[in-house]
């Protein structure tokens, strides 16, 4: 299945002081598109001086995810901007040269050969200049309008970087205490990485790990830097002391969700990061000081649903809608959207029917400035996230005017356009009854493997579907691209972890498919039912459980 991408990821510790057992609780739940076979691995490892259940990734000898009866750890990613893309100024008489640092320098060239099946091989001339290589040479072009005589350079710190990953990671399989697990989080340079922790002794703790580059002073790394000038510069890396992290905090708990974390210094750390809603869904109901932590409501916490963003894009708009509707039929789902709260549970009809809402006002919106290459790209960003609350609140935007209209439009001609298109578009799928317009059939789960792109082996190898709850920036975020039903989820939780150190041989934990990745096998597949309703299973750990229940053992012998 290759090596799925990594989008995001809720983690959580809980210290003792706030817990049912008065031991620190730790959750996990990094959220990675789905394959089959599945994302994670898990084995336990047992040697002289070793234990250890963890989660395992191919190639990668070292558990990125673990526990044990001492300490446990789960991952989300930092989303720091590391990757700066850099303009580079050309000399006239030798296109083969750029500008740095006050002189004509020479770029370097090597050449590749693909092979393509049935077809001439393809030539590349990959080129790189003193800021990296020139990745124009090697992309093809989105609808973005670029001059083909412009190289564009790849300033990445998983290129410049010590990066000693892995020595990390072994370190982390064998960090019993704050200072090693600390330590070994130092040495997590690239890609950024939240490593959040807690042990049986009572710590909890956050780091968030990267090199963060020191970019002068002004520097914007969202657009296209000048590489003439000292904008592309970079003056090394700061500190790990200046990345954002936390020990033992006296609110008692840590939340880790991808929102922009604080360095301690203070200082800015671009990023490209998510909405803060999921995390503030967390943090709100984790900085209750009445509810003592334990692991069934920890489920509750982790399976949650529900989102206020709907709630902040529909306040400025249901008066609009109420203005423009008035066909009868369509008021009455109006006023179905509008008393919906926010929950994408299988059965709710007000999620499916904001969703499309959602999509057909990006659409009217935004399509007609942007064209279909910049408009697919918008689509898939985080800015639109961010924007679309903002267009919402704005009665005189210019987005609301379509630049193909004879007449301007305002505000209310969009949403009203948007609203038609939402209804009519659901009708032609799901019929004319809504109460047929359920979240679940629209919003569907199906693990997709490599083989099972490819009809008929779809129906042998892929997994599903599943009536999917959740959606995109909730706790259970099953998530779906911006765009018309039916919404096919492609990532979400890559496992669920939940770990009492008050008992931490009985922790809690799941996997999306199945421990196998072998066609017909029992395992290929047993878990993804439960996975989707919200189910966990028991990850045993001690000998005597292991052995209790035990189905089969395999034993691989040295040969003599």
């Amino acid at each position: 299945a290759g090596l799925p991408q990594f989008e995001g990821s809720n983690a959580w510790a809980v210290s003792g002081s706030r817990t049912q057992s008065g031991k620190p609780l730790l959750a996990g739940d990094p959220h990675i598109r789905f394959s089959v076979p599945a994302v994670w691995y898990e084995a336990q490892l047992t040697a002289p001086g070793f234990e250890l259940y963890g989660h395992f990734q191919a190639l990668n000898p070292f558990a990125l995810l673990g526990r044990n009866l001492d300490f446990g750890w789960s991952l989300t990613m930092f989303q720091n901007d590391d990757l700066d893309l850099i303009a580079e100024k050309t000399n006239p008489d030798n296109p083969d040269q750029v500008w740095y640092h006050g002189a004509w320098v020479d770029m370097t060239s090597r050449t590749e050969q693909i092979e393509v099946k049935g077809e001439s091989p393809v030539i590349l001339t990959l080129r790189q200049s003193p800021h990296g290589p020139i990745v124009n040479d090697a992309m093809g072009g989105n609808g973005a309008r670029q001059p083909s005589d412009t190289p564009i350079a790849m300033w990445w710190s998983f290129l410049e970087s010590d990066n000693p990953i892995l020595q990390g990671f072994y370190e982390a399989n064998r960090a019993d205490t704050l200072d090693k697990m600390r330590s070994a989080a130092e040495k997590i340079q690239s890609p950024g990485l939240n490593v959040v922790y807690a042990n049986a002794r009572g710590d909890i703790g956050w780091w968030a790990a990267a090199q963060l580059p020191r970019r002068p002073a002004g520097v914007n790394p969202t657009f296209i830097l000048d590489g003439s000038s000292e904008q592309a510069d970079k003056n090394g890396f700061y500190p790990f002391s200046a990345n954002p992290q936390e020990e033992n905090p006296a609110r008692g708990y840590i939340v880790s969700a991808n929102f922009q974390p604080v360095s301690p210094t203070g200082m800015e750390i671009p990023g490209y990061y998510n909405l803060p809603e999921r995390g503030r869904q967390l943090n709100n109901q984790l900085s209750n000081d009445k509810v003592k932590w334990n692991l069934e409501n920890s489920k509750a916490l982790q399976l949650g649903t529900r989102t206020d963003y709907a709630a902040q894009m529909l306040t400025p708009l249901i008066p609009v809608l109420r203005r423009v509707v008035s066909e009868p039929e369509e008021h009455d789902l109006l006023e179905r959207m509008a008393a919906w709260n926010g929950d994408y549970s299988v059965d709710s009809v007000g999620a499916t029917l904001f969703n499309q809402f959602l999509f057909n006002l990006t659409d009217e919106a935004f399509h007609d400035e942007l064209s279909d290459g910049l408009f697919t790209t918008l689509l898939s960003t985080r800015l639109i996230d961010l924007a679309l609350p903002r267009l919402a609140a704005d009665a005189n935007s210019p987005w609301w005017n379509n630049r193909h209209s004879r007449e301007p439009e305002s505000r209310d001609n969009t949403v009203k356009v948007a609203w038609h298109a939402a209804v009519s578009h659901l009708k032609s799928l799901y019929g004319q009854n809504p109460d047929e317009w359920t979240w679940g059939k629209a919003h569907t789960l199906t693990h997709e493997h490599l083989l099972g792109k490819q009809p008929p082996l779809d129906m042998l190898f892929n997994v599903g579907p599943f009536a999917a709850p959740g959606t995109h920036e909730v706790p259970n975020n099953l998530s779906a691209s911006l765009g018309p039903a039916p919404w096919p989820v492609t990532y979400g939780p890559s496992t669920r972890r939940l770990i009492d150190f008050a008992d931490p041989a009985h922790a809690l934990g799941i996997n999306p498919v199945g421990q196998s990745g072998v066609l017909f096998d029992k395992h290929y597949a047993d878990q993804a039912q439960r996975y989707v309703n919200g189910e966990y299973v028991p990850e045993r750990f001690s000998e005597g459980d292991v052995a209790g229940n035990s189905k089969e053992v395999l034993k691989l012998v040295p040969g003599r």
